[in-house]
């Protein structure tokens, strides 16, 4: 559930929260729901159910976290995930509630780039459209290894940090239900490295030195 990717995100949000010792019980408690959701497995394992929203909710805050990206405001925390961390060259928070078009924000995150660095955000929606053709089935949207649940005519992504865009057809248990699954892959280290690994005959892994 924490993954290395999620750390900065995690670990802002821990910092708007409103004392050291509120922010203390907000990680422990996030820890122990890791601890919970991450047992020991073996072949003797009976099944184990996770609600994912409910682990979510544990270690939330009443109010969003701001994110302002070279000054100019880009949403809440999640925006994190979606940009590289290799660009950012420096983070300064701010504790203070204020209203932005209708919302209770708690906390500015003050994101500066890189100065040979330019990101260029848009939304899931924009993103789609401009790399793919879909037709008006549902959509689902999918960041690496995690499933946005978010308004994707408001979800902002660096264009310039994607790596990959796959988009699969998914039947639901209702045959006559197709969803359309967009994954998007980021330009982690991770991430290039392993798509840059050749597969052959099944198990057997070449690594080849892509240009």
């Amino acid at each position: 559930f924490v993954m290395k990717r999620n750390l900065i995100a995690i670990i802002l949000l821990l910092a708007t929260l409103s004392s050291y010792s509120q922010a203390k019980d907000s990680l422990n408690q996030l820890l122990s729901s890791v601890k919970n959701i991450k047992p020991t497995y073996s072949e003797n394992s009976d099944i184990r159910v996770v609600y994912i929203d409910s682990i979510a909710k544990s270690y939330s805050i009443e109010k969003p976290t701001g994110v302002y990206i070279n000054g100019k405001f880009r949403g809440d925390v999640s925006i994190m995930n979606t940009i590289d961390s290799r660009k950012i060259e420096k983070i300064e928070i701010e504790k203070e509630s204020y209203n932005r078009d209708g919302v209770e924000y708690y906390g500015k995150v003050l994101v500066e780039m890189k100065s040979d660095y330019v990101p260029n955000f848009m939304t899931l929606k924009e993103l789609s459209n401009k790399y793919l053709k879909l037709n008006n089935n549902p959509i689902i949207f999918q960041i690496n290894e995690n499933v946005i649940d978010g308004d994707c005519n408001k979800y902002l992504v660096d264009e310039n940090f994607v790596l990959k865009i796959i988009h699969d057809k998914v039947k639901t248990s209702d045959v006559n239900v197709e969803i359309n699954l967009v994954k998007l892959t980021t330009k982690t280290r991770e991430n290039i490295d392993k798509a840059n690994e050749v597969w052959i005959k099944g198990n057997t892994k070449t690594v080849a030195n892509m240009p």
